[in-house]
């Protein structure tokens, strides 16, 4: 079952990033990170959920989470960003279900006028969605970074 997974992934990677950058725009760019992101977030737990120690699985999970977590984040950025700028609401409204709630609440928010502050909100909550990833990238860096201290004298 590991091996399908394995190959599902590949594929889902192959197909994501070839439809992603079909054409490119800085959207496009951004959103191909969050999804490469959420590529390797895939792998990194695929990985250490069947190929480590105990000590090493806990910490390679808590790795795996925080990229998927960043990538969901980075998505909603993108996401927020298109309409914030834009001042539409079109990225939200699904063209397959259009009477799907997400859809409706996007409509009612585009008729209100309202795309461009619905955006900044949807940026701010990938940022808060993204936040505690940042920071757990920033401490390990930190810590890997600092100097060695001096070996105490006995």
């Amino acid at each position: 079952m590991r091996w399908i997974f394995l190959l599902f992934a590949a594929l889902l990677g192959a197909i994501g990033n070839a439809a992603i950058f079909e054409s490119v725009s800085l959207v496009r760019v951004v959103g191909g990170i969050a999804f490469n992101l959420f590529m390797l977030s895939l792998l990194v737990i695929w990985w250490f959920s069947y190929f480590s120690g105990a000590f090493a699985k806990t910490r390679g999970l808590v790795v795996g989470h925080a990229l998927l977590m960043l990538s969901a984040g980075i998505g909603l950025v993108d996401l927020g960003a298109s309409a914030a700028l834009s001042g539409s609401c079109d990225s939200f409204i699904s063209s397959s279900k259009p009477y799907g709630l997400r859809s409706q609440f996007a409509i009612n928010i585009q008729s209100l006028g309202y795309c461009r502050e619905f955006g900044f909100g949807v940026v701010l909550l990938g940022l808060l969605i993204a936040s505690p990833s940042i920071r757990l990238f920033l401490g390990i860096t930190r810590r890997n970074s600092r100097p060695l201290s001096a070996p105490a004298e006995f």
